[in-house]
C-alpha cells in the first residue's frame, strides 16, 4: 500500500511539478552526495525496466535524469537556480540518454553510502584535500570498472579502520571526468596519497589489499611518539612534569597491553596536537597504584598543582581506547532553544564573549574529535553544541541543513552567521575568529531582507552580498566582506548576507541573476557592487559612494550637465554595464582616476550605467562596454569628443586626460633653461627627467596636475637629461626624476611622487620664503 502511495505522489509530481528539486525531492541547499543518493533511489525504483506497463515512464525518467545532470554540475545548477530552465542549453542530445537498470542498481555511485568515505567533487577536491591538515587517500574509480567493483571492500575496511586517523575519499571519474582528466588519471581504479599540507598528490603502487594499502599508510603518519624514562615517568605521578595539554602514556612490559606500534601510531594521529602521547618502557614491575592489564596511564590537563591520573581498564582495542579518551577530554556543552534565545539576548550587550555553535545530530569520531580539540584551539569564545534531531524548529529557523554545521552568535546584538567553508578542525577554528570579529557581518531573514528592500528601515545603508553556499567565488569573497566590514561602524552601515539557496523566491523576485551578488542599498538608491570582489575593493566602494568622486550621470541629468557643459570644463565620461567583465575591471582604476584628480575643479569624472540608461547610449552611439569619451575645454556641450583606446589601467588613463589640460609644462632648451629659469626673475619648479625612467614615467601626469594647481604662482618645465647632459649635470642632478624649485638666487629640492604630495611640499616651501622676508622687515 505504502509503495503505491509513493508511485502515485511521484507521478503527480513529474507530471504537474516542473522543478528539478522538487523531481528529485532535494531541498534547494543540497550537496553532491544528497543529490546523488536521492536519483539512485529513484532510478532504481521509476526507471522505465521496471514500470514496464507504464507508458510515461520513458518520459519521466528523462526528466529525472535531466534533473541529475543539472544539480549535479555546479555550473549547470548555478544557471538553473538563477534563470531556471531557460537558462540551460536547449541540446536535447543527452536527454533521451539514460542507463540500462542493472547500471543504477549495481555500479551507481560505489561509495555513496559509506560514512567513512568522503565522495568528492571538483570543487571538494581543491578546497578539500589540497593543503589538508590531514593525510589524504583517494581512489579514483569508474563504476563500470570490474576492478574498481573488487577493491570497494577493501576501501571501505581501510575507511572504516583509519576513520579520524587520515582522509579517505573517491572520485567518480565518469560522473566527474574534468576532475580526473586534470590530475591526469587515465587507469582505474588509480589511488592518491596526499601528505599533510601538501598541494599535489603521489600515486600509490603497492599491491591494492587492505594490508599492503594500511601499512602504507602507517609508515607515512606525521606523528612522533616520544619515549620516555623513568625519571619522568615518576614525575608524572608525582604532578611534576606539567603541561598545558593532557598527556597519554602507553606503559609497556611483559604483563601489559599496551598496544602495538602502528595501534600506538593511530591513537597518535587521531588525538595529533590535542594531547601528548609517550610510551614508558617498565624494566621489571612499574608502580603498584597503576598494576592494571590495561597498559595505559592517561594524565588530565588540569589548573591544580598536582594532577590525577586516570587508568584506562581493560581498553583491548583502538576504537575502544579512543572512545575513553574522547570521554575524558571536555567538550561543548549541550543547550537547548531556550538557551540560545537567552544566549541570544545576552549578547546585545558588547561586553560578553560570541558563541562557536556546533549543530549535529549523532556523533562520528571525526565529529567528537573536533568537537574536544576546539576548546584548546579556539579561545576567547563559548563553545556549545545543539542536537538538532532535538530542536528542529531552531535548527530550521537558522537555515541549518546539513550535519554538522558550524555557526557564530556575535557580541554587540547577537548577529547569527553559518559557516559555509571546509569543515576541518583549522578552518572551523579560522571562521569563529574571523567571524566573531565581523559583528557587524550577520545572515538576514527572509523578514529582514524584504524590510531592507522595501525601505522599511528608514535611512539606514545596508551592504547586502546575494550568495550560494556550493558556489566558490561565495565562499571567497565572505572572508573578504568580513575583513571589509571591520572598517566601520554599523551607525554608519550594516553588512548582510542572504543564501539564495535559502531564499530562492526573494532572490528570483528581486532579478538575483549571478553570485555573488553584491549591492549597497543606502536610503532609496541601489547601487551595484561590480568591482572585483576583494575587502579593499568593498572599502573603497563604500567610500565612493558615501562620498563619490564619480560623478553619475542619468537621463535626468544628462542634458544639464553635458549638453550644455561650458567651455572651461572638462568631462570624462565611462560609458558602462554591470555585467560586463572589462568594465568590472575598470570600475576601481577609474575610481583611483576621479580621486587623483579631484581637487581639480574644472575637470569632471562621471560613468553612465547603460544597463539602466539604455536609451541614453544608443542615442549617444555607444556599442561597446566600456566606451570613454572625453569632452575638452575650449568647446561647449557634446560636438567635441576624444575616445579613448588605451590600457585600462590607472597610470595609462591618467597621462591620457592630462594631455588635454588647458595648462602645459613648458618643455626647456639649454638656452631657456639659462635665461628663464638660471637667470629670470619667475619662480619656477623643474623636473630632471630621462625618457626611459619608469619613475619618470609615472610622474608624468601628476606633474601634469601640479601644473594647473600652479597656475599663476610659478613656471612649470620640464628638462630631458638625455639631451641636455652638461645642464643636468652642472645643476648636481644624480638621479631622475628629480624636482627642483628655482628663484630669486636660491633653489631648492622638492619631494613627493603624486600631485598632492609636489603641491604641499612647494606651498611650504613659498610660505617659509615669505614668513623670513617679513622677519627681515
Amino acid at each position: 500500500m505504502q509503495k503505491s502511495i509513493f508511485i502515485f505522489l511521484f507521478t503527480h509530481c513529474l507530471v504537474w511539478g516542473n522543478d528539478y528539486y522538487e523531481l528529485l525531492g532535494l531541498q534547494r541547499t543540497a550537496d553532491q552526495r544528497e543529490i546523488r543518493r536521492a536519483f539512485k533511489k529513484l532510478a532504481v525504483t521509476q526507471h522505465p525496466d521496471k514500470n514496464t506497463d507504464d507508458p510515461k515512464a520513458h518520459d519521466n525518467f528523462v526528466k529525472l535524469t535531466r534533473a541529475y545532470e543539472v544539480l549535479k554540475d555546479p555550473d549547470l545548477r548555478k544557471k538553473y537556480d538563477i534563470h531556471g530552465e531557460e537558462g540551460l542549453d536547449n541540446n536535447n542530445n543527452r536527454r533521451n540518454q539514460y542507463h540500462s537498470w542493472t547500471y543504477y542498481q549495481n555500479n551507481f555511485g560505489i561509495y555513496d553510502d559509506d560514512p567513512q568515505i568522503m565522495t568528492l567533487n571538483r570543487n571538494d577536491y581543491f578546497e578539500s584535500v589540497l593543503d589538508s591538515e590531514k593525510m589524504w587517500l583517494v581512489n579514483f574509480y569508474s563504476p563500470m570498472c570490474s576492478h574498481c567493483h573488487h577493491l570497494a571492500p577493501v576501501w571501505r575496511k581501510v575507511a572504516k579502520e583509519l576513520e579520524g586517523v587520515i582522509r579517505v575519499a573517491a572520485v567518480n571519474c565518469e560522473d566527474d571526468w574534468q576532475l580526473c582528466n586534470k590530475i591526469g588519471i587515465q587507469s582505474y581504479p588509480t589511488l592518491m596519497h596526499y601528505p599533510k599540507n601538501s598541494n599535489r598528490g603521489a600515486r600509490y603502487t603497492d599491491e591494492k589489499s587492505y594490508e599492503a594499502i594500511l601499512q602504507f599508510v602507517l609508515d607515512r603518519l606525521d606523528v612522533k611518539i616520544e619515549k620516555i624514562t623513568k625519571k619522568i615517568w615518576n614525575h608524572l605521578l608525582k604532578g611534576l612534569e606539567l603541561s598545558d595539554k593532557p598527556t597519554l602514556v602507553f606503559v609497556c612490559n611483559n604483563h601489559r597491553h599496551c598496544f602495538t606500534s602502528d595501534e600506538r601510531l593511530k591513537v597518535a594521529a587521531i588525538f595529533d596536537k590535542m594531547i601528548n602521547i609517550r610510551v614508558f618502557e617498565c624494566e621489571k614491575d612499574c608502580d603498584d597504584k597503576f598494576s592494571k592489564d590495561s597498559g595505559v596511564i592517561y594524565f588530565p590537563s588540569q589548573n591544580d598543582d598536582v594532577w590525577k591520573p586516570i587508568s584506562l581498564e581493560d581498553s583491548i582495542d583502538v576504537d575502544e581506547l579512543v572512545k575513553k579518551i574522547l570521554d575524558q577530554l571536555p567538550e561543548p556543552q549541550d543547550i537547548s532553544d531556550f538557551d540560545f534565545e537567552k544566549i541570544e539576548k545576552s549578547l546585545e550587550s558588547q561586553d560578553e564573549d560570541g558563541w562557536l555553535i556546533c549543530f549535529y545530530i549523532g556523533h562520528a569520531t571525526e565529529l567528537d574529535v573536533q568537537l574536544k580539540k576546539l576548546p584548546s584551539i579556539v579561545r576567547g569564545m563559548n563553545l556549545a553544541k545543539i542536537n538538532c534531531g532535538k530542536y528542529a524548529k531552531l535548527c530550521q529557523d537558522l537555515n541549518v541543513n546539513h550535519y554538522p554545521s558550524w555557526g557564530v552568535l556575535k557580541p554587540g546584538g547577537g548577529a547569527f552567521e553559518l559557516n559555509h567553508g571546509k569543515n576541518t578542525i583549522n578552518d572551523i577554528a579560522r571562521f569563529a575568529k574571523n567571524s566573531v570579529k565581523a559583528k557587524n557581518v550577520r545572515a538576514l531573514s527572509a523578514e529582514k531582507i524584504l524590510s531592507i528592500l522595501k525601505r522599511e528601515n528608514g535611512n539606514e545603508a545596508w551592504f547586502i552580498d546575494w550568495y550560494a553556499p556550493w558556489c566558490p567565488p561565495c565562499l571567497e569573497f565572505l572572508p573578504e566582506l568580513r575583513k571589509a566590514s571591520l572598517e566601520f561602524k554599523s551607525s554608519l552601515i550594516h553588512f548582510g548576507t542572504v543564501d539564495c539557496t535559502v531564499h530562492s523566491n526573494i532572490c528570483r523576485q528581486y532579478n538575483i541573476r549571478s553570485y555573488p551578488t553584491a549591492m549597497l542599498i543606502n536610503g532609496t538608491n541601489t547601487i551595484q557592487f561590480t568591482m572585483q570582489k576583494t575587502a579593499s575593493n568593498v572599502i573603497q566602494f563604500i567610500h565612493e559612494a558615501m562620498n563619490p568622486s564619480v560623478i553619475e550621470i542619468t537621463s535626468k541629468n544628462f542634458n544639464q550637465r553635458l549638453v550644455k557643459k561650458k567651455s572651461k570644463l572638462l568631462w570624462v565620461v565611462d560609458y558602462f554595464a554591470p555585467w560586463c567583465g572589462p568594465c568590472q575591471q575598470l570600475a576601481s582604476e577609474w575610481t583611483s582616476v576621479a580621486k587623483a584628480l579631484r581637487q581639480l575643479n574644472f575637470v569632471k569624472i562621471a560613468k553612465i550605467n547603460c544597463d539602466i540608461e539604455s536609451n541614453l547610449c544608443r542615442t549617444q552611439g555607444i556599442q561597446s562596454y566600456p566606451t570613454i569619451r572625453l569632452y575638452p575645454t575650449e568647446s561647449e556641450g557634446i560636438n567635441t569628443i576624444a575616445l579613448y583606446n588605451g590600457q585600462r589601467d590607472f597610470f595609462s588613463m591618467l597621462l591620457w586626460i592630462t594631455g588635454f589640460f588647458p595648462v602645459k609644462v613648458k618643455e626647456l632648451t639649454s638656452s631657456t633653461f639659462q635665461k628663464d629659469v638660471l637667470k629670470g626673475n619667475e619662480l619656477h619648479l623643474v623636473d630632471f627627467y630621462a625618457p626611459w625612467c619608469g619613475h619618470c614615467q609615472r610622474l608624468e601626469p601628476h606633474y601634469n596636475i601640479v601644473a594647473q594647481l600652479l597656475e599663476g604662482k610659478i613656471q612649470v618645465a620640464r628638462i630631458n637629461c638625455e639631451i641636455y647632459r652638461n645642464e643636468c649635470s652642472q645643476s648636481g642632478i644624480q638621479a631622475y626624476p628629480t624636482l627642483m624649485l628655482y628663484g630669486r638666487k636660491s633653489s631648492y629640492r622638492i619631494e613627493g611622487a603624486k600631485a598632492e604630495e609636489i603641491h604641499s611640499n612647494v606651498l611650504k616651501i613659498l610660505n617659509l620664503k615669505t614668513e623670513q622676508k617679513h622677519d627681515e622687515l
